[in-house]
């Protein structure tokens, strides 16, 4: 485990302190793409959710509209009718301890924070990750990181593919040929597609390939966490496959997996 303290960081300031209080929302009368719209320009992967008088009412992922999708709802629904409202919150007055006990508990990857039931910022876990920077730990990824990670192959199609991240709730996933990793596809990567064709889900047939990101960023299962967070926050990426000297998928590390030794 590692102690905020022991990095500098003092877990009774205020969460205010690490929270962005100039979060992206969607309203409760938007409908679905212009929320899909907003997660993608936020580049998110879970947007709080407001009333008119900007009380939060309730939170939505990308992983809630993609399961929408699969299940035939309109693209013009009504985002309160499918959002998410059992909420894990963090009162304004809370402490970055009080907060980062709560993600870790309720393993959700993000907490509005709020004031008098009204949106005040967000804090996520790429929050704490950032905390991590430049520190060296002397703990290996294979110790850290998940392993046997579920993997697609190329050939796989879009619509097989988000019926995985839906059921495993996995946001992203590597893309394997012949044992090698070639590539990886997230559920943002997913939303982009569908926002661009228009929701045609006639397209959903095709293979994930061609939605693929690759060449990826990757890391060996023998290098140090630090150098797993660097990568992360440089490139502004949530997880990272872990490779062999062969070059062959042996887990995945993500920022959940981080947050779990703080």
């Amino acid at each position: 485990m590692i102690r905020l303290e022991d990095i500098g960081i003092n877990k009774s300031d205020n969460i205010k302190h690490l929270a962005n209080l100039t979060p992206s929302y969607s309203f409760e009368f938007d409908s679905l793409t212009s929320v899909v719209k907003t997660i993608i320009s936020s580049e998110h992967r879970t947007i709080p959710i407001v009333s008119k008088s900007q009380e939060i009412v309730g939170i939505i992922s990308y992983m809630d509209i993609l399961n929408a999708l699969l299940r035939g709802v309109s693209r013009n629904i009504r985002i309160s009718d499918f959002m998410t409202r059992d909420m894990v919150l963090t009162e304004d007055t809370d402490s970055i301890g009080q907060a980062l006990q709560k993600i870790k508990i309720s393993r959700r990857d993000c907490l509005p924070v709020v004031k008098n039931k009204k949106l005040l910022g967000m804090v996520t876990e790429h929050d704490f990750v950032k905390l991590l920077t430049s520190k060296y730990f002397g703990i290996p990824v294979v110790e850290v990181m998940s392993h046997k990670p579920f993997y697609i192959t190329p050939n796989t199609s879009i619509k097989n593919c988000i019926k995985t991240m839906v059921n495993t709730h996995y946001r992203r996933l590597p893309i394997v040929n012949d044992r090698m990793v070639i590539g990886i596809v997230t559920g943002h990567d997913v939303l982009r597609y569908l926002n661009e064709v228009n929701y045609n889900t006639s397209l959903l047939d095709e293979n994930v390939e061609s939605i693929m990101t690759s060449p990826i960023m990757y890391i060996n299962e023998h290098d140090d966490v630090s150098n797993a967070i660097k990568l992360m926050n440089d490139n502004k990426i949530g997880g990272i496959p872990v490779i062999d000297e062969g070059s062959r998928l042996k887990g995945i590390i993500t920022e959940r997996d981080i947050i779990e030794l703080l």
